[in-house]
């Protein structure tokens, strides 16, 4: 009985293991608050690395447009009567889904990018807003399409120019390798061209029509953004085309400060001739 007894009380007494409901109460709040500490750090990292990314790429996209037209513009030619068509500067004004979308197109005395260029062909070069599967397949592959930033593709052509007179090169249009193809994704390009006669600027330019080039251009091009971009801009009051990503003012020499065309003497009238003729 004795035995039975102290058997008992020692049962009885013996300590207990695992944990209790406050103690895992207490562990499950303290892994909620690590968990959502490294959850909140791995979406900072990652919302910073993206947008390190985008700041990244528009400023790659706005090196390309800078580059690409402030060297062709450079070079831009006309004849001297203004005449021929092939050396037409045409800036003609358009309207897209995401503000304005003009296009522009002129010839050029500078060569063809690339070792196969042709030497001592001037090119045309159009600068023209397109969507997205208006273009080539490998353009398309070099710039995937972002369905979070909805916009157009500013397509940037380089192509030897062929005169009627000049056979050699007939059918280089068609050969791939003699056209170079650039594409930069933009929601609006604006172009706004001084008039040196009126001393303003204008929407529009047809260089066959005004006989001579406009004294410069203003260049106003902005990128895509995503609805919440565009929600942020509109709340702190920024109008991205009052405020583009990209702008620039392009003199060109060859029509600044001039004021007539090429003149025509066979419908000109002297003085001197007048007096004799009376």
């Amino acid at each position: 009985m004795k035995q039975f007894r102290n058997a008992h009380t020692s049962t009885r007494h013996t300590p207990t293991t695992g944990f209790t409901l406050l103690e895992l109460l207490i562990s499950v709040s303290v892994l909620t608050v690590i968990v959502a500490m490294v959850y909140g750090s791995f979406t900072s990292v990652t919302n910073s690395m993206a947008l390190a990314r985008d700041s990244a790429d528009r400023l790659r996209f706005r090196q390309i447009v800078w580059q690409n037209l402030s060297r062709n513009l450079q070079g831009v030619y006309v004849d001297a009567a203004g005449l021929q068509p092939e050396y037409q500067f045409l800036g003609e004004r358009a309207d897209g889904p995401y503000g304005p979308a003009d296009s522009l197109r002129f010839a050029t005395s500078l060569p063809l990018p690339g070792a196969r260029s042709l030497p001592g062909i001037s090119k045309w070069v159009t600068y023209e807003l397109v969507d997205h599967a208006e273009v080539g397949d490998t353009v398309a592959a070099l710039l995937p399409y972002d369905e979070n930033r909805p916009g157009s593709i500013l397509l940037i052509r380089e192509e030897p120019m062929q005169l009627e007179s000049q056979d050699f090169v007939a059918g280089a249009r068609d050969a791939q390798w003699d056209v170079y193809e650039r594409a930069v994704p933009v929601a609006s390009m604006s172009l706004q061209y001084y008039d040196s006669v009126q001393q303003e600027w204008v929407e529009q330019w047809d260089s066959l029509e005004e006989r001579r080039l406009p004294g410069g251009i203003w260049i106003q091009i902005s990128f895509p953004r995503t609805d919440e971009e565009r929600a942020e801009e509109r709340e702190r009051g920024i109008n991205p085309l009052e405020h583009p990503d990209l702008e620039m003012m392009m003199p060109l020499p060859t029509g600044r400060d001039v004021e007539f065309p090429f003149p025509d003497f066979n419908h000109l009238r002297f003085e001197a001739y007048d007096d004799f003729a009376q």
